[in-house]
């Protein structure tokens, strides 16, 4: 005689309430906005530029500057290229291009020029309405025109985001870097782990705030880094299609960087 199956155990109706009231207000958000992930779109136009599971189309470019305590600094332009290629309605291709023109000023001598392209590519879906995920490899290839502009190695990043909509005009989220050169570079070997721990606010229409917290662990040296980063943004036009970005980073521990300062204009199209 065959034992009958246990009937399977009913959800209390308390806890079927709240995981209700958890997630009614996601579904209503990603109601209100479209699921595509390569679209721009002018209501989340605030959050487009911090949200790398985001791949709207768009072109970018950003002045940095960077100061450190041997005496050097850096300035850069990064002119930046991104586009989606829609793969189903919660999944797309990214792919991005970067091209870096750099002045590299040292107490004993000066580079100026090129430096070295990055090309990105990865997939980004979503999990839940309120949660995204992206994945994907950048390359840096080692091309820029003086040793002093470049990190003379071809490296790796893997690369692994998440993106929670944890409130209206709120996200959080995690990205996981690993920096590694996959040939023997010599002395310009890297092997590093990097984690970032960002969080963007909606301010108003046009408005948005960004912090996020970044350490990171060199295993060839066996050393560690920890860093805060912090920037806003401005959207603007018919569509919410233009931005201007600027933003800072400042080391939590002694180490030989500074100061990073960074402002930028995006058209997304």
């Amino acid at each position: 005689m065959k034992t009958p199956l246990a009937a399977p155990m009913p959800i209390p109706a308390a806890l079927r309430a709240g995981l209700i009231a958890l997630l009614a207000p996601a579904i209503a958000r990603a109601e209100s906005v479209p699921g595509q992930l390569f679209d721009h779109l002018p209501q989340r136009a605030w959050l487009e530029n911090y949200d790398p599971t985001l791949v709207s189309s768009r072109t970018f470019a950003e002045f940095v500057y960077e100061r450190y305590d041997t005496g050097a600094d850096l300035y850069k332009i990064e002119n930046t290229l991104r586009w989606g290629i829609p793969l189903k309605d919660d999944l797309a291709l990214g792919l991005q291009m970067m091209l870096p023109v750099k002045w590299n000023e040292m107490p004993d001598e000066n580079a100026f020029g090129l430096g070295d392209m990055e090309f990105r590519a990865g997939i980004v879906g979503r999990v839940l309405p309120c949660l995204r995920y992206g994945a994907g490899v950048n390359a840096v290839i080692d091309s820029a025109t003086d040793e002093l502009l470049g990190d003379d190695a071809f490296v790796l990043r893997p690369i692994l985001a998440l993106r929670w909509d944890v409130a209206d005009g709120v996200t959080i989220g995690s990205n996981i870097e690993y920096n590694v050169t996959p040939c023997d570079e010599g002395v310009s070997d890297v092997s590093a782990l990097e984690l970032k721990f960002p969080v963007a606010f909606k301010i108003t229409d046009q408005w948005s705030a960004f912090i996020s917290y970044n350490p990171r662990w060199n295993y060839l040296d066996e050393s560690d880094r920890h860093r805060l980063e912090l920037g806003g943004g401005w959207v603007w036009g018919p569509e919410n299609q233009f931005a201007l970005t600027f933003g800072t980073e400042v080391p939590l521990a002694s180490e030989s960087f500074e100061l990073k300062l960074a402002t930028g204009f995006a058209w997304y199209f």
